[in-house]
């Protein structure tokens, strides 16, 4: 019985160590979508990291990623201690830049090509933020024990009535965890929602210290020249607070019995139908939600 219980504990290690080794030689690439003011430069960047489970998870450094456009490369760059690899690009016009970075062909990693999306537009243009929690229904179980992600679904409505108000402002999508980047965009495409830019920012963190940093990428978006942010659609009470702060329109998706305590001058929808004609209204009086608050 001993030999049995070391000879299925050898077995285990083995297939342990194998799939350790084949897991070590994987890579993720995490693009990171951007604003640009029409006629600017921007920084392109993208961090590369190992695959596998989130808390063994690593940035990889002294890798070439490859920068490509249109089908013709913009160059190459090397990932820094933080994995992350950044190049210099000029938009030529205004609309959705997609960049493709690939890794170069090495023998140490592989990893899967990754899309980054640069809005070019004028900083007159309104911006709608939109929460990624706000767009999706309370995620399913997992199925296993080893996902690592739950399965969501979209809100009835939340992709249509956003490929409306695409056409009447720059909708930027916000997450609060960069390692889900890829998956969110997969996610998006799959669910039909107009294609945006997607922003990691600390929305939800619950402490003051990621509130200031949340503050911080408000005040940075600002600073860049993009003033016109008309407003946010969220569930985070952190990304709320931190819109009626800098004196932006906050939508907040409530559910039925919802007790937190919103800002008193944010406003509340049930679901997606009514977020429309409260952006409406809001147009009509832009000062409604300022003077409220």
């Amino acid at each position: 019985m001993q030999r049995l219980r070391l000879a299925s504990l050898g077995i285990f290690l083995a297939l342990f160590s194998v799939d350790t080794a084949l897991a070590g030689s994987l890579a993720s690439i995490i693009p990171f979508d951007d604003l640009v003011p029409h006629g600017h430069p921007v920084h392109v960047s993208v961090r590369l990291i190992t695959s596998g489970l989130p808390l063994v998870r690593r940035p990889i450094s002294g890798e070439r990623i490859g920068f490509y456009y249109q089908g013709r490369s913009l160059g190459q760059a090397l990932t820094g201690g933080d994995g992350l690899a950044v190049l210099k690009f000029t938009p030529t016009e205004p609309g959705l830049h997609v960049i493709e970075a690939r890794l170069i062909e090495n023998p140490r990693y592989e990893a899967k090509p990754a899309q980054l999306q640069i809005a070019c537009s004028n900083v007159s243009d309104p911006i709608l933020l939109v929460g990624l929690a706000s767009v999706k229904a309370r995620p399913h179980p997992s199925s296993t024990p080893f996902e690592e992600t739950t399965r969501s679904e979209a809100l009835p409505n939340a992709a249509g009535i956003l490929v409306k108000l695409a056409k009447q402002y720059l909708i930027v999508y916000l997450t609060d965890d960069e390692s889900s980047i890829p998956d969110e965009k997969v996610w998006l495409a799959r669910e039909k929602f107009p294609p945006s830019p997607l922003l990691a920012w600390p929305i939800s963190g619950g402490s003051a210290n990621s509130k200031e940093r949340m503050m911080d990428q408000l005040r940075e978006l600002r600073k860049s020249g993009w003033e016109n942010i008309s407003g946010g659609i969220t569930r985070s009470k952190d990304l709320a607070e931190g819109l009626v702060n800098m004196k932006i329109g906050a939508i907040v998706l409530v559910e039925e019995g919802d007790e937190t305590e919103w800002p008193v001058s944010a406003q509340k929808a049930t679901n997606w139908n009514g977020i429309p004609s409260i952006l409406k209204r809001k147009k009509t009086n832009p000062k409604s939600v300022e003077e409220r608050g």
